[in-house]
Protein backbone atom coordinates (compact mmCIF):
# COMPACT_ATOMS: atom_id res chain seq x y z
CA UNK A 1 0.00 0.00 0.00
CA UNK A 2 1.37 3.48 -1.13
CA UNK A 3 2.27 5.61 1.42
CA UNK A 4 3.15 8.67 -0.81
CA UNK A 5 2.05 12.17 -0.27
CA UNK A 6 -0.59 11.48 -3.43
CA UNK A 7 -3.21 8.50 -2.28
CA UNK A 8 -3.23 6.03 -4.92
CA UNK A 9 -6.89 3.97 -5.97
CA UNK A 10 -8.38 2.33 -7.88
CA UNK A 11 -11.84 2.14 -8.96
CA UNK A 12 -14.01 -0.64 -10.83
CA UNK A 13 -17.65 -1.20 -11.51
CA UNK A 14 -20.74 -3.21 -13.37
CA UNK A 15 -18.81 -6.68 -12.83
CA UNK A 16 -22.61 -7.93 -12.58
CA UNK A 17 -21.40 -11.31 -11.26
CA UNK A 18 -23.76 -13.91 -10.80
CA UNK A 19 -24.30 -16.49 -8.55
CA UNK A 20 -23.97 -19.58 -10.77
CA UNK A 21 -20.92 -18.31 -13.33
CA UNK A 22 -20.76 -19.73 -16.64
CA UNK A 23 -17.04 -20.32 -18.09
CA UNK A 24 -16.78 -16.61 -19.66
CA UNK A 25 -17.70 -15.41 -16.07
CA UNK A 26 -15.38 -17.76 -14.75
CA UNK A 27 -12.76 -15.89 -16.75
CA UNK A 28 -13.66 -12.40 -15.22
CA UNK A 29 -13.64 -13.48 -12.31
CA UNK A 30 -10.36 -14.51 -12.21
CA UNK A 31 -9.06 -11.55 -13.79
CA UNK A 32 -11.38 -10.10 -11.19
CA UNK A 33 -9.49 -11.52 -8.85
CA UNK A 34 -6.32 -10.28 -10.50
CA UNK A 35 -7.16 -6.77 -10.42
CA UNK A 36 -7.58 -7.15 -6.40
CA UNK A 37 -4.16 -8.82 -5.95
CA UNK A 38 -3.26 -4.93 -7.70
CA UNK A 39 -5.64 -3.35 -5.24
CA UNK A 40 -3.88 -5.03 -2.44
CA UNK A 41 -0.96 -2.65 -3.14
CA UNK A 42 -2.82 0.96 -3.39
CA UNK A 43 -4.57 3.27 -0.60
CA UNK A 44 -8.36 3.01 -1.79
CA UNK A 45 -10.44 0.57 -3.61
CA UNK A 46 -13.88 1.86 -5.04
CA UNK A 47 -16.64 -1.00 -5.25
CA UNK A 48 -18.80 1.48 -7.64
CA UNK A 49 -21.81 -0.55 -7.86
CA UNK A 50 -23.38 -3.90 -9.71
CA UNK A 51 -20.48 -5.80 -9.07
CA UNK A 52 -22.96 -8.48 -8.03
CA UNK A 53 -25.56 -9.05 -10.17
CA UNK A 54 -27.60 -9.93 -7.39
CA UNK A 55 -27.73 -9.56 -3.33
CA UNK A 56 -30.54 -9.85 -0.97
CA UNK A 57 -30.00 -9.72 2.69
CA UNK A 58 -33.31 -11.61 4.03
CA UNK A 59 -33.30 -11.18 7.86
CA UNK A 60 -32.04 -14.52 8.92
CA UNK A 61 -29.88 -15.34 5.93
CA UNK A 62 -27.97 -14.96 2.75
CA UNK A 63 -28.07 -16.14 -0.70
CA UNK A 64 -24.84 -18.48 -1.24
CA UNK A 65 -22.06 -17.63 -4.08
CA UNK A 66 -19.53 -14.96 -4.54
CA UNK A 67 -17.18 -16.89 -2.28
CA UNK A 68 -13.98 -16.17 -4.06
CA UNK A 69 -14.90 -12.72 -4.76
CA UNK A 70 -15.19 -12.54 -0.86
CA UNK A 71 -12.16 -13.79 -0.44
CA UNK A 72 -9.91 -11.98 -2.68
CA UNK A 73 -11.71 -8.64 -1.23
CA UNK A 74 -10.86 -10.12 1.99
CA UNK A 75 -7.13 -9.84 0.96
CA UNK A 76 -7.63 -6.23 -0.28
CA UNK A 77 -8.35 -5.12 3.14
CA UNK A 78 -6.06 -7.34 5.16
CA UNK A 79 -3.47 -5.55 3.36
CA UNK A 80 -4.30 -2.59 4.83
CA UNK A 81 -6.48 -0.94 1.71
CA UNK A 82 -9.70 1.26 2.84
CA UNK A 83 -12.38 -0.46 1.10
CA UNK A 84 -15.15 1.51 -0.37
CA UNK A 85 -19.02 0.75 -1.67
CA UNK A 86 -21.21 2.51 -3.48
CA UNK A 87 -23.95 0.41 -4.71
CA UNK A 88 -25.91 -0.20 -7.39
CA UNK A 89 -29.25 -0.84 -8.76
CA UNK A 90 -28.56 -4.81 -8.76
CA UNK A 91 -26.47 -4.97 -5.49
CA UNK A 92 -27.22 -1.98 -3.22
CA UNK A 93 -28.71 -4.38 -0.50
CA UNK A 94 -25.01 -5.41 -0.28
CA UNK A 95 -24.29 -2.15 1.70
CA UNK A 96 -24.66 -3.41 4.70
CA UNK A 97 -23.00 -6.46 4.69
CA UNK A 98 -20.66 -5.06 2.95
CA UNK A 99 -19.96 -2.57 6.00
CA UNK A 100 -19.75 -5.23 8.52
CA UNK A 101 -17.13 -7.25 6.78
CA UNK A 102 -15.24 -3.99 5.12
CA UNK A 103 -16.08 -0.80 7.01
CA UNK A 104 -17.12 0.50 3.58
CA UNK A 105 -20.41 2.60 3.73
CA UNK A 106 -23.33 1.26 5.56
CA UNK A 107 -25.54 3.31 3.21
CA UNK A 108 -24.01 2.26 -0.10
CA UNK A 109 -25.04 6.00 -0.83
CA UNK A 110 -22.83 7.96 -3.28
CA UNK A 111 -20.50 10.15 -1.32
CA UNK A 112 -17.32 12.69 -2.09
CA UNK A 113 -13.58 12.46 -0.64
CA UNK A 114 -10.20 14.30 -0.60
CA UNK A 115 -7.47 11.87 -2.15
CA UNK A 116 -4.25 14.42 -1.92
CA UNK A 117 -4.84 17.29 -4.39
CA UNK A 118 -8.19 15.70 -5.96
CA UNK A 119 -11.93 15.76 -4.62
CA UNK A 120 -13.86 12.98 -5.71
CA UNK A 121 -17.51 11.97 -5.94
CA UNK A 122 -18.33 8.73 -6.31
CA UNK A 123 -21.56 7.13 -7.54
CA UNK A 124 -23.28 4.25 -9.49
CA UNK A 125 -24.84 6.71 -11.79
CA UNK A 126 -28.76 4.88 -11.94
CA UNK A 127 -30.67 7.96 -12.10
CA UNK A 128 -27.95 10.81 -12.93
CA UNK A 129 -28.71 10.78 -16.76
CA UNK A 130 -32.32 9.11 -16.57
CA UNK A 131 -32.35 7.67 -19.87
CA UNK A 132 -33.02 3.62 -18.83
CA UNK A 133 -36.93 3.42 -17.83
CA UNK A 134 -36.11 -0.44 -16.91
CA UNK A 135 -32.72 0.63 -14.78
CA UNK A 136 -34.77 3.77 -12.83
CA UNK A 137 -38.14 1.87 -12.44
CA UNK A 138 -35.83 -0.80 -10.41
CA UNK A 139 -34.39 2.02 -8.36
CA UNK A 140 -37.05 3.41 -7.53
CA UNK A 141 -38.59 0.10 -6.00
CA UNK A 142 -34.74 -1.22 -4.29
CA UNK A 143 -33.51 2.13 -2.93
CA UNK A 144 -37.24 2.60 -0.73
CA UNK A 145 -37.82 1.12 2.54
CA UNK A 146 -41.72 0.31 1.28
CA UNK A 147 -39.57 -1.84 -1.19
CA UNK A 148 -37.57 -3.52 0.54
CA UNK A 149 -40.28 -4.58 2.97
CA UNK A 150 -42.04 -5.85 -0.30
CA UNK A 151 -39.26 -7.49 -1.09
CA UNK A 152 -38.72 -9.33 2.01
CA UNK A 153 -42.48 -10.73 2.05
CA UNK A 154 -41.29 -12.11 -1.99
CA UNK A 155 -39.79 -15.77 -2.19
CA UNK A 156 -36.45 -15.26 -2.93
CA UNK A 157 -36.71 -17.27 -6.26
CA UNK A 158 -39.14 -14.71 -7.66
CA UNK A 159 -36.71 -11.92 -6.46
CA UNK A 160 -33.78 -13.80 -8.21
CA UNK A 161 -35.65 -14.41 -11.26
CA UNK A 162 -36.88 -10.90 -11.48
CA UNK A 163 -33.01 -10.08 -11.34
CA UNK A 164 -32.13 -12.05 -13.42
CA UNK A 165 -34.64 -10.82 -16.32
CA UNK A 166 -33.38 -7.14 -15.38
CA UNK A 167 -29.97 -8.34 -16.09
CA UNK A 168 -30.65 -9.18 -19.88
CA UNK A 169 -30.97 -4.99 -20.05
CA UNK A 170 -27.41 -4.77 -18.70
CA UNK A 171 -25.23 -4.38 -21.88
CA UNK A 172 -22.91 -1.62 -23.75
CA UNK A 173 -24.05 1.18 -25.61
CA UNK A 174 -24.47 1.07 -29.35
CA UNK A 175 -23.16 3.81 -31.46
CA UNK A 176 -26.42 6.17 -30.94
CA UNK A 177 -27.15 5.59 -27.63
CA UNK A 178 -23.36 6.14 -27.15
CA UNK A 179 -24.09 9.97 -28.52
CA UNK A 180 -27.33 10.61 -26.40
CA UNK A 181 -25.23 9.12 -22.93
CA UNK A 182 -22.41 11.69 -23.57
CA UNK A 183 -24.86 15.08 -24.78
CA UNK A 184 -26.83 13.81 -21.60
CA UNK A 185 -24.14 13.87 -19.32
CA UNK A 186 -22.51 17.17 -20.66
CA UNK A 187 -25.61 18.99 -20.88
CA UNK A 188 -26.26 17.59 -16.74
CA UNK A 189 -22.30 18.70 -15.69
CA UNK A 190 -23.00 21.94 -17.36
CA UNK A 191 -26.29 22.65 -15.20
CA UNK A 192 -24.26 21.46 -12.34
CA UNK A 193 -24.42 23.16 -9.24
CA UNK A 194 -22.61 21.18 -6.71
CA UNK A 195 -18.88 22.87 -6.15
CA UNK A 196 -17.21 20.18 -3.90
CA UNK A 197 -15.91 18.02 -6.34
CA UNK A 198 -13.47 18.46 -9.45
CA UNK A 199 -13.75 14.79 -10.77
CA UNK A 200 -16.87 12.54 -10.95
CA UNK A 201 -16.24 8.88 -11.06
CA UNK A 202 -19.29 6.76 -12.26
CA UNK A 203 -20.10 3.09 -14.14
CA UNK A 204 -23.96 1.82 -14.70
CA UNK A 205 -24.08 3.02 -18.64
CA UNK A 206 -21.65 0.12 -19.50
CA UNK A 207 -20.03 2.56 -21.62
CA UNK A 208 -16.94 4.58 -21.01
CA UNK A 209 -16.94 8.01 -21.55
CA UNK A 210 -15.17 11.71 -20.32
CA UNK A 211 -16.76 15.22 -20.10
CA UNK A 212 -15.76 18.55 -18.57
CA UNK A 213 -17.31 21.88 -17.78
CA UNK A 214 -14.81 25.04 -16.48
CA UNK A 215 -12.99 22.76 -13.97
CA UNK A 216 -14.89 19.97 -13.20
CA UNK A 217 -14.85 16.42 -14.90
CA UNK A 218 -17.24 13.04 -15.36
CA UNK A 219 -15.86 9.79 -16.52
CA UNK A 220 -17.87 6.72 -16.63
CA UNK A 221 -16.26 3.46 -16.38
CA UNK A 222 -16.23 0.81 -18.82
CA UNK A 223 -18.21 -2.15 -16.99
CA UNK A 224 -15.71 -5.04 -16.06
CA UNK A 225 -19.08 -6.71 -17.82
CA UNK A 226 -17.96 -5.36 -21.09
CA UNK A 227 -14.30 -4.57 -21.31
CA UNK A 228 -12.55 -5.25 -17.96
CA UNK A 229 -12.51 -1.38 -17.51
CA UNK A 230 -11.29 -0.21 -14.44
CA UNK A 231 -9.75 3.86 -13.44
CA UNK A 232 -6.79 3.90 -11.56
CA UNK A 233 -5.80 7.65 -9.58
CA UNK A 234 -1.75 7.84 -9.03
CA UNK A 235 -0.01 10.88 -8.86
CA UNK A 236 -2.98 12.93 -8.47
CA UNK A 237 -4.19 11.98 -12.42
CA UNK A 238 -7.28 9.52 -13.00
CA UNK A 239 -6.95 7.31 -16.06
CA UNK A 240 -8.81 5.06 -17.66
CA UNK A 241 -7.82 1.19 -18.27
CA UNK A 242 -8.17 -1.83 -20.00
CA UNK A 243 -7.42 -4.84 -17.77
CA UNK A 244 -6.18 -6.72 -20.69
CA UNK A 245 -4.67 -4.46 -23.49
CA UNK A 246 -3.10 -2.00 -21.34
CA UNK A 247 -0.15 -2.34 -19.10
CA UNK A 248 -0.44 -2.88 -15.07
CA UNK A 249 0.42 0.30 -13.50
CA UNK A 250 3.22 0.05 -11.04
CA UNK A 251 2.51 0.93 -7.43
Amino acid sequence: MQKNTQPTAIFVADSHFHIQPDAAEQHRIAQFCQLMQMSEKVDHLFLLGDIFDFWFDYPHFRLRGYDGILAALDRVRDAGTTVHFVGGNHDIWAAKFLSQRYGSNKTGDPFTISLGKRSIKVCHGDGLLGFDWAYNTFRAIVRTQLGIVLAKSMHPEILFAFSVWLSGKSRGANRDEALQIEQKAQNWIESCKEIDWDLMVMGHVHYQFEVTSGKQTLTALAGWFDRLGYGVLQDGEFKMLDFEKDGRPEF
